[in-house]
């Protein structure tokens, strides 16, 4: 399972530094390597949020994910992944006392010194602010802390996109200062809401430090529109919270021409997928997990019918054309 988790993680690390432009990684080396730890990182953008802190943590993880996406089919895939079924109250109140059950298995990989990743606000959604914190991560975490599990950090991790919904783009990934959860006992002991309370502003306040725009205030939405643009890319953490400048015209959106022509249904797949999905939060999802699959199966699909009529050398020629022509398309534009 360890090994199969490994391979996987850095088969992922791979294909996401060829989805984004640019993965830009600070402050790794504030991840402690040895201690028990809660990871607390906000939700941006689905899917690819826990892809990216797991491929590039310096720790292994475990993951507690929405219980909706563990299905009979889903659930072996998934535990090799080291996912964790979380589950909510849209699921239904007779479900949420199989929390229990999970924060105990979270109990037990805090005591083996493992790290568990949870996003704290709840919910994903596409604003750059760090939302309302809710108290599950708190919780988690005391409950944890006084159950045994000592020594517990707390590591905040901002994820900061320029862009959503479209591939080459570029990513920010922000390791804040761990603190530990023991600092917040006496706090819980005396009250336990309090105590909750408090650890979980703690949490809000470490993990806005992590994020390059973290509140929502009367500059945000100007702020947004002239800090993530690709004339800003290059710049540090530090740089991009100081950066006052205006929006500068760059690089102009291709429609990809050569590489739609020459890979025609993944293209068409992946569209088709997109129009059926409403919230946009998921399109870069969409595209990241069809193109994972659909991709590798078109060129499996033209190299076996064209090495059957003319042979594998012209087949191989026109699987290279096909892949060069996507990549070629998508660096430049």
């Amino acid at each position: 399972m360890a090994s199969f988790y490994f391979y996987f993680r850095l088969f992922i690390r791979l294909v996401l530094k060829l989805y984004f432009r640019k993965i830009k990684v600070e402050g790794r080396e504030n991840v402690p390597s040895e201690t028990p730890l809660i990871v607390v990182a906000n939700h941006q953008n689905a899917l690819l949020d826990p892809l990216l802190v797991g491929s590039f943590i310096p720790r292994s993880l475990h993951y507690l994910a929405r219980s909706d996406v563990f299905t009979k089919k889903t659930i072996p895939f998934l535990k090799l992944l080291q996912m964790i079924p979380i589950y909510r109250i849209r699921d239904g109140y007779s479900k949420l006392s199989l929390n229990d059950l999970v924060f105990d298995q979270c109990k037990s990989i805090f005591r083996a010194g493992g790290a568990v990743l949870i996003f704290a606000e709840g919910n994903h959604g596409r604003e750059h602010f760090l939302r309302p914190l809710t108290k599950g991560a708190a919780r988690l975490a005391m409950q944890s802390q006084m159950g045994g599990a000592t020594d517990i950090m707390v590591q905040p991790v901002g994820l900061n996109f320029w862009e959503h919904k479209k591939p080459r783009s570029t990513v920010l990934l922000k390791f804040g200062e761990p603190f530990p959860v023991k600092s917040f006992v006496a706090d819980f002991e005396s009250n336990e809401a309090k105590g909750l309370i408090e650890l979980r502003n703690a949490m809000s306040v470490a993990m806005k430090k992590t994020l390059v725009l973290p509140e929502s205030d009367e500059h945000y939405e100007s702020r947004k529109i002239s800090t993530f643009q690709p004339s800003t890319e290059l710049l540090s953490f530090e740089e991009l919270r100081k950066f006052r400048g205006s929006y500068e015209p760059g690089r102009i959106s291709k429609n990809h021409f050569f590489a739609r022509l020459l890979n025609p249904f993944p293209f068409l797949v992946i569209t088709h997928f997109l129009k059926r999905t409403s919230d946009v939060v998921f399109h870069g999802t969409v595209k990241f997990s069809s193109a994972l699959i659909l991709f590798p199966l078109w060129w499996t699909i033209i190299f076996s019918v064209l090495a059957f009529l003319f042979g594998w050398k012209l087949a191989s020629l026109a699987v290279f054309v096909a892949i060069a022509s996507l990549f070629y398309d998508y660096r430049n534009g």
